[in-house]
């Protein structure tokens, strides 16, 4: 059994979800990020403890759309929580034991011949990406894989970003916004393919995932049990009746408990699988 996860707002969770908690709850998380002089992403105690359980049981596997620099900021070893793999970059890029797969690195690159070249995509981009709305100077091209910039949510100009999504969907682009990030990401670098990859390697019949972005979605959709928490893009569009995806559950709770939840659920399988 293989369990896929997204990291931020899935696993782990910025300062900023800690705002409202109570002194005892503050007391229950824990560190697993720093960054410039301070800490800046929690679990709770309980989500750590089951994640470690979780790590020595099963092919736990890190999925996330952050670069190679920015995943190597997380701190799993501390918590003696172990995983063979790592998915960084939406997919682009595969670590096994620490070693970037090769053989996978060489299958990405051979995909780009279907997309669109990046230097023409972010073009048409800009031609849209005012300063009111896109932080200047903020775009990045991550990994010499998916392009990202800042923006101001309540500030986006819908209609046309509708209009840039569909035609960039064309292209072979797939664009996705989570909190203040807007994200371009061609079609042959995404989570999906890096896991079934990991999957046939290791000979894995079953797999859990779990993530709450649109870029989460395919990753979910190929599972044998999805799992999504209540809040990001996946239950955003769910609880708009955008689309009804029978496949995934959703938690009951939100922000940093969801991740609980999602754990629990996880450990659940193991013990089903222990009985069986």
């Amino acid at each position: 059994m293989l369990f896929a996860s997204d990291l931020d707002q899935t696993l782990i969770y910025s300062h900023r979800m800690l705002i409202d908690k109570e002194p005892l709850e503050i007391q229950q998380m824990r560190p697993v990020e720093w960054l410039d002089h301070q800490y800046i992403s929690f679990m709770t105690q309980k989500a750590l403890s089951m994640l470690k359980e979780i790590s020595h049981r099963l092919f736990f596997v890190p999925v996330t759309t952050r670069t190679v620099i920015q995943y190597e900021r997380i701190n799993f070893r501390d918590y003696n929580i172990s995983h063979q793999y790592a998915v960084t970059s939406n997919g682009g890029t595969i670590f096994n034991r620490g070693v970037e797969d090769l053989d996978w690195k060489r299958h990405v690159l051979a995909g780009r011949d279907l997309c669109l070249a990046t230097r023409d995509l972010v073009e048409e981009f800009e031609e849209i990406a005012h300063p009111s709305w896109v932080i200047k100077d903020s775009g990045k091209l991550a990994d010499d894989l998916f392009y990202y910039c800042l923006v101001d949510r309540e500030k986006i100009p819908l209609t046309e970003l509708a209009a840039f999504k569909l035609w960039a969907s064309d292209h072979n682009w797939e664009l996705s916004v989570q909190g203040r990030k807007l994200y371009l990401v061609p079609i042959n670098v995404n989570k999906k393919a890096a896991i079934q990859y990991i999957k046939q390697n290791e000979n894995v019949k079953s797999v859990l995932a779990a993530g709450d972005s649109l870029l989460d979605l395919e990753m979910l959709k190929a599972a044998n049990l999805a799992i999504a928490p209540a809040h990001g893009e996946i239950f955003s569009q769910y609880a708009q009746k955008m689309m009804n995806p029978e496949h995934i559950r959703f938690t009951q709770k939100s922000g940093i408990e969801a991740a609980e939840e999602i754990l629990e659920c996880v450990v659940r399988e193991l013990y089903k699988l222990a009985v069986v």
